[in-house]
């Protein structure tokens, strides 16, 4: 039976993997190319244009096709040409409006690497790849021949332009000039420029005509213009004395070819529009395959001899394109239904497949649970034969558990004494005028942290109250408003520091309740230090206080932007000593829950709602009036906003911001950067190190890689716990990377286990040191790994050029980065197999390794301890002093084949480095 299940699931999974693959290889290639489409206006003939584009694009489904219309404005083509490149586009196509304004724009994008195609109008520069239009000098000289043909070399012409700032333009107007040269009984009497709209041929050809009477010939730029002159030559009378000629030869009814044809012109040279072309010639140039730089494309005369035959061949061609587009369309409908359908099938199956599993699943199960019934009658017997024992256990633990809090509880009760001590001297000699600003800062940091143990032992003292119930509560009727306000005001400096947004929103400026103010003071201590624990630069912290009447109770909210909490944290984020997974080794664990416990003294609750990378909102509700509380948790008075009381908590100190700036000018170029986020004890590493190297700081995992990218550094000392990323993913993602790999890393951990030095060791930490730790151990422990980074760079400088790829280098130590070790070999190998090419440059090696200009150069410089143009000139020099002793060549040939394309330079740079010239060396004995 089970066989047979297992025969036919195999068919039915071996059927929808088929179908899967049939459907995958139906979806269509995926897009391969963008090319972006910048058109300088919107008329019939760009229409034209535009067609044959998209015509050529129907059976390019691999490219993805954007198209941007300036409407005639240079400027906002200019525009729209940055967006389409900010866009990742593969090729660009332009018509420019204006060959001046787009010349530096198109200029930019080909010196970019992108390659640019001109369709119909070119720029004043050469810097494009191809060109797609007409000759529009041709058509001008065309246009003037014909004209002399028809009138035998004598006639009066009047030329309509259109902006002479164009290409097109230009060279029409200078072709037709140039050709009626040739003919001195051709005058062209007038010349009218139209800029923008073909109607101000109303206003400006009626005084010449009346002008020139005589003037028998009309030649316009495009039919456009030449159709109006022929409309203002109709109205003054004038139409049938006068020949008229256009340019364009556009398509369609109403346009050149049926002006031609319906005798309003006498003649158009059709100007083609190339749109298919250029998307020809622009996958050409996208596959790599051979293409013309210079496309220019053919023109003809139009006029009542061809007219009517052209006119009926573009119906013909506009039907046929019209009838593909529908096919295409119709192809797509039925892709559409078949994948649909293959998706049905495959939802059949799989339901299929679904229902033989749960059947067969519901058939094992029903043999399994006979046989787990027997084995639970068994372990029946034997849990209640360990239930007896658990308790007893569980007793003992319980006795062992409190003698363990009682022995913290009394110990912290020792702390209290020489904290009051530490404390009590640090406040006498903080405002000494005769301590140096170094030595008062120092004082302050132990100020500082002693506080904050004091903090985590009445933190302890007060949890172990509300364990054995000995807390009490001592309310009176007091301003809640004010009393919130007046606990922001001491986290104000440090909000304004990291630009936090930092404010309450009340419902009421005055809001009287019954509360503890020496315990609420805890609590939201507890929540705001959390909050701007990991609440990021720049995010926000939002108080809200409100009433609500229907429950009789006040709400007062804290939420912030910060890293949230997942759902796992939320449902355990008020037990004891519970730590998230991110948390750990950050705290006590010990602040929400005594939180819960205090709000829950009031007679009030605490709640949160949190989303992981979102923030949290926490939530304490508090009755109203007194009658929720006993007698002897009244104190009977009444306070207001500004009651005197003795804040038992306020906000971590930070450090002042001159003091990490300290060390203006150190005595060594050698640059450590120290990533730490307690400030503490970055300001500490910061006074050690200043003195010998550059210290900059990081104080968060994002920050410190950024840095190290950036700056590449000699050393970095990194903390394991850090907001954002961990000290271990930075050590990871230094050490697998080509610009950082050969970086020394120290690691810097509260994790003091074996098993925690194991896994920073594995990862490529240099060195794992854990706290508390010795700083001169430290100091010392930097000055030997600089120290073996010089001889590594020593061994890799003097190791010779490796005789093939692949091949080991004699003097390279085995024990580095393989990263670092593949790089040096390739990088020497590169040099030895490059160096004879006089166009040899620093960039060949940036493409090869894909690494920048800065990033190669601190690279080699840290692993080789000199200069790329410098290593070069050596492996150059190192092979000129073989070839001089073989004394097969000259000086000449020598520095041709070592790589230098001057002779005289070549025997500078010999005599500097060997003291004597090239010559001189050839011929020295030995």
């Amino acid at each position: 039976m089970s066989c047979q299940w297992h025969r036919i699931t195999l068919f039915l999974l071996a059927l929808t993997g088929l179908l899967l693959c049939v459907d995958c290889r139906d979806n269509g290639p995926d897009e391969k190319y963008r090319i972006g489409f910048s058109q300088c206006c919107d008329d019939a003939w760009r229409d034209v244009m535009n067609a044959e584009m998209y015509r050529e694009l129907a059976f390019r489904p691999e490219v993805s096709f954007e198209m941007r219309v300036a409407n005639s404005d240079s400027e906002k083509q200019v525009r729209q040409i940055r967006e389409l490149v900010q866009q990742g586009i593969d090729l660009l196509i332009v018509s420019p409006h204006e060959s001046k304004p787009l010349t530096p724009v198109i200029e930019e994008v080909y010196k970019a690497g992108i390659p640019v195609i001109l369709i119909d109008r070119k720029t004043d520069s050469d810097l494009y790849t191809a060109y797609v239009g007409a000759d529009n000098y041709e058509i001008g000289r065309t246009a003037a021949r014909y004209i002399i043909n028809q009138f035998d070399g004598r006639g009066e012409i009047i030329e309509i332009q259109i902006l002479m700032t164009i290409s097109p333009a230009i060279e029409r107007h200078r072709g037709f000039r140039d050709a009626l040269a040739a003919a001195p009984g051709m005058n062209v009497v007038e010349a009218i420029e139209i800029k923008d709209d073909p109607d101000l041929l109303y206003t400006l050809l009626p005084p010449v005509l009346e002008k020139h009477p005589s003037a028998n010939i009309i030649y316009a730029h495009t039919d456009l213009n030449a159709e109006t002159a022929y409309k203002v030559a109709q109205q003054m009378g004038r139409a049938g004395d006068l020949f008229f000629v256009g340019i364009d030869g556009i398509p369609g009814t109403g346009r050149g070819i049926q002006a031609v044809e319906d005798g309003v012109l006498d003649a158009s040279l059709l100007y083609p529009a190339g749109g298919g072309e250029a998307i020809r010639t622009a996958l050409l140039v996208l596959n790599d395959l051979p293409y013309e730089r210079q496309n220019t494309l053919e023109s003809i005369v139009i006029n009542s001899d061809n007219a009517r035959i052209l006119h009926n061949q573009m119906k013909k061609v506009e039907s046929l394109q019209e009838s593909i587009d529908e096919q295409l369309e119709s192809l797509g409908d039925l892709h559409a239904i078949r994948r649909n359908q293959q998706a049905l099938i495959f939802v059949l199956l799989a339901s299929l497949l679904l229902a033989l599993v749960l059947g067969s699943f519901l058939w094992k199960s029903l043999r399994a649970k006979h046989a787990a019934n027997l084995s639970l009658e068994r372990k029946n017997q034997e849990i209640l034969e360990h239930e007896q024992q658990l308790v007893e256990m569980s007793e003992e633990v319980r006795r062992a558990t409190q003698a363990k809090v009682d022995f913290f509880t009394n110990i912290s009760h020792e702390f209290r004494t020489p904290l009051t001590l530490i404390l009590g001297f640090a406040e006498d000699l903080l405002p000494s005028p005769k301590l140096s600003r170094d030595m008062q800062q120092g004082i302050g940091h132990i100020q500082q942290n002693a506080l904050r143990l004091l903090r985590l032992v009445n933190q302890l003292m007060d949890f172990r109250k509300i364990e054995t119930a000995k807390m009490t509560l001592r309310a009176e009727q007091a301003d809640l408003a004010g009393f919130v306000r007046n606990i922001m005001g001491a986290y104000e400096k440090t909000a304004k520091k990291r630009g936090i947004d930092f404010q309450l929103r009340a419902s009421h400026e005055q809001l009287l309740a019954w509360f503890d103010a020496g315990l609420m003071d805890k609590v939201l201590f507890n929540l705001l230090s959390n909050a701007f624990k990991f609440t990021p630069d720049g995010g926000k912290i939002h108080l809200f206080l409100s009433v609500d009447d229907p429950e009789h109770q006040v709400k007062l909210c804290v939420e912030d932007n910060g890293r949230g909490l997942t759902e796992e944290e939320q449902a355990h984020v008020f037990e004891a000593f519970y730590q998230g997974e991110e948390q750990q080794l950050t705290g006590t664990g010990l602040g929400l829950s005594l939180s819960k416990s205090l709000v829950e003294l009031h007679g009030g609750t605490i709640s949160v709602k949190s989303s992981k990378g979102q923030g949290s909102r926490f939530t304490i509700t508090l009755p109203l009036g007194s009658a929720h509380l006993r007698d002897e948790q009244l104190t009977g008075g009444k306070t207001g906003p500004h009651a005197s009381r003795e804040f038992l908590f306020g906000p971590e100190a930070e450090p002042e911001e001159g003091d990490l700036s300290m060390a203006l000018s150190p005595s060594s170029s050698l640059q450590i950067l120290v990533i730490e986020d307690n400030p503490g004890l970055q300001f500490f590493l910061h006074k050690k190190l200043q003195a010998t190297y550059q210290v900059v700081p990081a104080v968060n995992g994002k920050d410190g890689l950024e840095k190290a990218f950036s700056l590449t550094p000699d050393l970095i000392i990194c903390d394991i716990m850090l907001p954002g990323m961990d000290g271990l993913e930075i050590t990871r993602a230094l050490k697998s990377d080509l610009r950082t790999s050969h970086i020394p890393i120290i690691i810097l951990s509260a994790r003091s286990g074996m098993e925690h030095q194991i896994e920073g060791t594995e990862i490529g930490a240099d060195s794992y040191i854990t706290k508390p730790f010795n700083i001169n151990f430290l100091q010392a422990k930097i000055k030997s790994l600089l120290f073996n980074r010089q001889v590594l760079r020593e061994s890799y400088r003097k190791a010779p050029a490796p005789v093939a790829a692949g091949k080991a280098l004699p003097g390279l130590a085995e024990d580095v980065n393989p990263l670092d070790r593949d790089f040096i070999k390739k990088f020497l190998s590169y040099i030895e197999q490059h160096h004879a090419r006089q166009d040899f440059q620093v960039s060949d090696l940036c493409g090869e390794f894909g690494l920048s200009r800065s990033q190669l150069y601190r690279k080699v410089t840290a692993l080789l301890g000199e200069s790329i143009s410098y290593h070069i000139q050596n492996v150059r020099l190192r092979k000129a002093e073989e070839l001089l002793m073989e004394g097969k060549y000259s000086i000449a040939e020598i520095a041709y084949q070592v790589g230098y394309s001057s002779p005289d330079y070549f025997s500078t740079v010999f005599r500097s480095k060997y003291g004597m010239p090239p010559s001189e060396f050839k011929n020295s004995p030995g």
